[in-house]
């Protein structure tokens, strides 16, 4: 009846950066009403504001899930395979940090006190 996740980080804006997939997670709750809870560490609070859903997207080679090699991935098919996701805030119910639950529009105080 809820989502829970973790992350490698969580951005100035409330936004989070995920493993590959998360997003579409994300999306899937919010259409069916499923809370998505992220549990994080304070340490993975950054100040970086992203600037769009690709800002932080590191592409890593096609072959990787090919399962093939470089030569069997054709050149006529374009393949992303990137390396995170990011989750914008308005797909986040709730943080369960060591500090306690806090909303994704509270992170921004918990940076102005940390950082």
């Amino acid at each position: 009846n809820k989502v829970i996740v973790g992350c490698y980080a969580v951005l100035a804006n409330g936004g989070i950066i995920g493993l590959t997939g998360m997003h579409t997670v994300a999306v899937a709750a919010k259409h069916h009403n499923v809370p998505f809870v992220v549990c994080t560490g304070m340490y993975k609070l950054s100040p970086v504001f992203p600037h769009d859903q690709y800002s932080f997207n590191e592409l890593k080679s096609p072959a990787e899930i090919s399962g093939q090699g470089e030569d069997a991935v054709s050149r006529a098919v374009r393949v992303l395979n990137p390396s995170s996701d990011f989750i914008p805030p308005e797909l986040v119910n709730l943080f369960l940090t060591n500090a306690g639950g806090h909303c994704p529009s509270y992170i921004y105080r918990l940076l102005a006190e940390y950082y």
